[in-house]
């Protein structure tokens, strides 16, 4: 029988500190935003600062056009753009995912289709993407959720075949890398985000708010581009697609830009990823070799040609109860927090649906814009009355809803964390019967 458990008044697993260890360069973040201030630099446009981050950032991409933004939101808003969605059109995106990261084809008019995900990535499952696409489908929105990396062979396969779009949401995943090419140089177009702060609540790259946009395609560039960036340097002297030369620089007047200030700190964070994202893959990979040995417990695959990276909020665990009596995953919790693991989960969030496709405006359906019009109604433009989601339309999601675990990311544990971490799974998991 193993040790008595912390959760029942024995001695936690965990009695270092859980905080990462490695820490910001907040003297050189000063020295950006003061430099910044004293040379007035309030507002550059694609210019200074702006500018010099946007060349670095495509350079480590390898992309061949990017631009940034001022959210990872607007970023994504002018991909669907691009990608000519609009009203009368259905994009497809994942069921897991975020509002914000698809809201902008919404926007347009077009109707989110939800997919599935596979259940061992927990990323959004190609061959339901395949069965959902019809002849209104207009993009697919793939989303490297946690950093880790969709099956883009799949993806850019679909696309290519069906004439459609692939939209990659890289707002977690900065750096990795699918079959030697980063993340944003594989798909059509491809965004990040820059929200937060650094480790660990931020995006890899952060600066408070801040996105940035990456095609290989000069029409997808150019299209992003009237989309939100008024106003730009030069935005005219890049306009060279006879449609758009007409436009001037004011282009359709939307303004996306980001602050200089944002981009002078994610210019400093961008220094360091490389080694952030070297540190956090050899810290999970060692985790993860010992969680694949300890039963109920499964760190969330990853595709044989991906390199994950990032991993914005942690890294998931698949949590298995039929291996240990079926403990119930808010009692494995319980027990592991009581250890002092810092275990979130399951991964249900209080403040709004997990599943996109049970939001209120899925299931019931939504009058976008008044007067009965919109995608989320009747027959509009060509799509068929909106029928809304239901419980049990997605059986995979749904049932990994109290399965799913996330455990932080670590740059530079304290010394004996992960060694520490691994014994409170052990224990738990070997005390299981005790929880029942």
């Amino acid at each position: 029988m193993s040790e008595k458990l912390a959760v029942h008044g024995g001695e936690p697993a965990i009695t270092v500190g859980t905080r990462d260890q490695w820490r910001r360069p907040i003297e050189e973040e000063r020295a950006m935003v003061i430099g910044l201030l004293e040379g007035g630099k309030y507002s550059d446009p694609a210019r200074g600062v702006v500018k010099e981050f946007e060349d670095e950032f495509r350079e480590m991409i390898g992309a061949e056009y990017c631009f940034a933004t001022d959210h990872g939101h607007t970023a994504l808003a002018c991909a669907f753009y691009a990608a000519e969605v609009g009203p009368g059109d259905e994009f497809i995106t994942p069921t897991v995912g975020y509002l914000g990261g698809y809201v902008g084809g919404l926007h347009m008019g077009a109707r989110p289709v939800f997919a599935d995900i596979d259940p061992k990535t927990l990323l959004i499952d190609p061959k339901d993407v395949e069965r959902k696409i019809t002849q209104r489908t207009r993009a697919i929105n793939v989303i490297h959720m946690h950093g880790n990396v969709c099956d883009m062979d799949a993806f850019m396969d679909l696309g290519r075949r069906h004439d459609i779009v692939v939209i990659e949401d890289a707002c977690h995943a900065h750096g990795a890398q699918w079959d030697g090419k980063k993340i944003g140089n594989v798909g059509d177009v491809a965004c990040f985000s820059f929200q937060g702060g650094p480790n660990p609540g931020g995006k890899p790259v952060a600066c408070g708010e801040g996105g940035m946009v990456l095609t290989n395609s000069r029409k997808l560039y150019e299209r992003a581009l009237i989309f939100g960036q008024l106003h730009r340097r030069g935005i005219t002297d890049e306009l060279t697609l006879p449609e758009y030369r007409m436009l001037d620089v004011e282009v359709l007047g939307w303004k996306f830009r980001p602050h200089p200030f944002a981009a002078g700190l994610a210019k400093v964070s961008l220094k360091s990823l490389d080694y952030r994202n070297e540190k956090m893959r050899e810290n999970w990979a060692r985790m993860a070799e010992a969680l694949r040995e300890i039963r109920g417990v499964e760190p969330a695959h990853h595709y044989e040609k991906a390199t994950p990276a990032g991993f914005h909020n942690g890294h998931q665990i698949l949590y298995h109860p039929d291996e240990l009596g079926g403990l119930p995953g808010e009692k494995f919790g319980e027990a592991m927090r009581a250890e002092g693991a810092p275990l979130k989960g399951p991964q249900l969030r209080p403040r709004h649906p997990q599943l996109e496709h049970m939001r209120a405006i899925f299931t019931q359906g939504f009058d976008l814009w008044g007067h009965g019009r919109g995608p989320l109604g009747g027959e509009f433009m060509g799509l068929p009355p909106f029928e809304g989601y239901k419980e049990g339309d997605f059986p995979v999601a749904e049932s990994l809803l109290e399965k799913v675990f996330i455990t932080r990311s670590y740059v530079e544990p304290a010394d004996g964390f992960i060694d520490q971490y691994v014994e409170a799974f052990r224990r738990v998991t070997a005390g299981y019967e005790l929880l029942l």
